[in-house]
């Protein structure tokens, strides 16, 4: 057998192994087969009877090289590994609809998620990006459950009702927004940990709010003569 056969046969076990290795995941990112390169392979249009053969194109070891890394760096893979642990670890939490996952990784990992849309209600997720169990959701449960003040149950709803939240980073999002919400006056809104998991689970879609932009409506309402309790029943109802 030539090399460049050789090559061609690697790549055909690459993919296949591929496949293998994706083959259980499903929904938006599963794994999809990657286009061969061109070089590597081609139906033989010439073969004989039904049988369909393959055409080595490659003419040197740099050929082979280039063929080889083509077929094993595929770069599905590693979204796909973080959508099979992100999916593990909701259903860890109770998440076990395979097409709420399917949705709610979406909108947490994908920019351009088809279930998102401007011109609805649910926005496109400017924070979508690949997520990592260890290093951004265990810490997102862990503040939200033991420091904002929710219970699992509870995070469990803001998941399924705002996914984008999985996306948001503890430090640069979820803790200046919770100690706004229970600050003290004139910087903070002076609710309790209660109060304040009351306002997310009443409204999840607040979260979405920057915090500067929170503050202006906030400060705007009290001075327009509404009382805080006023406002903090907007928050969760309307803002």
């Amino acid at each position: 057998m030539s090399l460049a056969c050789t090559a061609a046969a690697a790549c055909q076990t690459a993919a296949s192994c591929s496949r293998s290795f994706g083959g259980a995941a499903s929904g938006p990112h599963a794994w999809r087969p990657w286009p061969a390169p061109r070089a590597a392979a081609a139906a033989g249009s010439g073969s004989s009877g039904s049988r369909r053969g393959v055409r080595c194109q490659a003419s040197g070891k740099g050929d082979v090289g280039r063929l080889l890394r083509d077929a094993l760096n595929q770069p599905a893979q590693g979204t796909n590994l973080s959508y099979l642990s992100a999916a593990n670890f909701l259903r860890g939490l109770g998440i076990d609809s395979q097409a709420e996952l399917n949705r709610v990784l979406d909108i947490a990992m994908n920019p351009n998620s088809l279930f998102t849309s401007k011109n609805r209600k649910q926005p496109t997720n400017p924070h979508a990006r690949r997520l990592d169990v260890e290093a951004d959701l265990k810490p997102l449960l862990a503040f939200l459950t033991e420091q904002a003040g929710l219970s699992q149950e509870q995070v469990v709803k803001l998941i399924l009702a705002h996914p984008a939240v999985l996306s948001y980073r503890v430090e640069e999002r979820l803790q200046p927004f919770f100690a706004y919400l229970t600050g003290p006056a004139p910087d903070g809104l002076v609710l309790s940990a209660h109060q304040a998991a009351e306002v997310v689970e009443r409204r999840p879609s607040i979260l979405g709010v920057e915090v500067g932009g929170l503050r202006r409506m906030v400060g705007f309402l009290l001075e327009s003569g509404s009382s805080m309790e006023e406002v903090v029943e907007m928050m969760a109802t309307s803002l």
